[in-house]
């Protein structure tokens, strides 16, 4: 380690009678070691202070000298001062890596369903939370309540650093049940346009009737039982159509390309201009990251290639095409129409308009269309207060249609109240 610390030679000696030249340089205090015997020649090491009477005395000799291998610090610091400019751009490279090393290059956010990603990386942004940002200067708490003060539904917001990356986990609060307390009375409402065919209302009063045409959103059954849902099956179409041109017009490339390169610092692009003289040109843009394990380097280069393309017509058949539409079309209708529904007739057709086929396929069918709308308490008693005062009894305004009864105790209500007035009139 010493003899590292202070340089040495590793040199071979050429030469007969090596022994006694051996001997020479040890009788003048010339210190070899790691001595390596061959036929002709011998290897070892000589410290880089000694190698100066070495040569004085291998002048005065006719033994052939090669040095093999300089090692130890003094010869490394001779080959990095003869390189200064590589030097310097190692010093350079340090204090680059260092300085942007303290600054925030990308941000990943992850949020849960229901919160949309792009407000929330917006709303960081105008906090200030954006690459180039200092990471000392970064304050989670304030962060954390500003971004919870402006969407009520984020519970907490965990921010971890790694790196020259900002991690942002989004957490949602818990659903809470409605503050309004819920009966055990609904109304019956349709979930879409039909034509009524059948009514089974085990619970509540029913406002339509079979033949009866509804919207989506009407009322079809008043005040049901939610342990005993009614039924309402009603008439249903579905169509479907579906166009495309049987002559396409596609883009087909000629061979000839162009690329442009645009180097991206943080927020900044700047872009190596080249001149793109293609008529018409398709593009393709690759992106680039320059990283090291967790270190992103925030230095992007971005890959544009222009792909020059001309126009090429294109004639489909039609029979394909028949069948292509169909099954989107039927791909279409399984995704719409719910499985409980029953299907009483289909239909579909084909029409030819200029260079455009079309598809239409027409489904009848037969499904129940109640969706529950629970009330709560307040509601429910509000619903039987009217259900019963409707079905009191009302006495009609004409007398020729009330009942005999009726007439002949009113008749004697107005003979007593004449016989009170009289017998009034008389004490007076």
């Amino acid at each position: 380690m010493i003899s590292y610390i202070r340089g040495y030679y590793v040199v071979v000696i050429e030469g007969i009678e090596l022994e006694r030249f051996l001997n020479h340089l040890s009788r003048n205090n010339i210190r070899l070691y790691n001595i390596k015997r061959e036929k002709l020649s011998i290897e070892c090491c000589i410290d880089r202070e000694d190698f100066k009477k070495f040569k004085k005395i291998h002048k005065n000799n006719n033994y052939k000298i090669k040095i093999k291998q300089k090692v130890g610090l003094p010869f490394i610091a001779i080959r990095i001062y003869k390189n200064k400019v590589m030097l310097i751009s190692a010093i350079l490279s340090f204090f680059i890596l260092f300085f942007t090393s303290q600054f925030v290059t990308d941000i990943y956010i992850e949020v849960p369903e229901g919160i949309k990603k792009e407000e929330i990386r917006k709303e960081l942004y105008n906090i200030g939370l954006k690459p180039g940002t200092y990471k000392k200067n970064i304050d989670r708490k304030k962060i954390r309540d500003e971004i919870m003060l402006k969407f009520d539904d984020v519970a907490y917001v965990s921010i971890n650093v790694k790196g020259t990356n900002i991690f942002v986990t989004i957490t949602k609060k818990a659903e809470t049940l409605s503050e309004s307390e819920k009966s055990n009375y609904c109304n019956i409402i349709s979930t879409k346009d039909a034509i009524i065919e059948k009514v089974i209302a085990r619970s509540g009063n029913a406002v339509v009737s079979e033949g009866d045409i509804v919207k989506s959103g009407d009322i079809l059954i008043k005040g049901a039982d939610t342990k005993s849902l009614p039924e309402v099956w009603a008439n249903t179409f579905y169509e479907v159509e579906k166009s495309e041109s049987y002559e396409e017009v596609i883009k087909e490339k000629t061979g000839n390309k162009k690329r442009v390169y645009t180097i991206k610092f943080y927020d900044k692009e700047y872009t190596i201009r080249r001149k793109i003289d293609y008529k018409d040109y398709t593009i393709e843009n690759k992106e680039y990251d320059i990283s090291i394990k967790n270190y992103t380097f925030p230095v992007k280069i971005k890959v544009s290639t222009f792909y020059e393309t001309k126009d090429k017509k294109v004639t489909k058949d039609k029979d394909e095409l028949k069948e292509k539409l169909q099954q989107e079309s039927l791909n279409e209708l399984n995704y719409i129409i719910p499985p409980s529904a029953r299907y009483k007739d289909v239909s579909y057709d084909y029409k030819v308009e200029k260079n455009m086929l079309k598809y239409i396929i027409t489904v009848h069918t037969l499904e129940n269309i109640v969706e529950v709308k629970n009330l709560s308490k307040s509601e429910a008693e509000n619903m039987i207060l009217e259900l019963n005062n409707s079905t009191e009894e009302q006495v009609p305004s004409n007398p020729e249609k009330r009942p005999i009864n009726d007439i002949r105790n009113e008749l004697d209500i107005k003979e007593e109240q004449k016989q009170d007035e009289k017998l009034d009139t008389q004490d007076n």
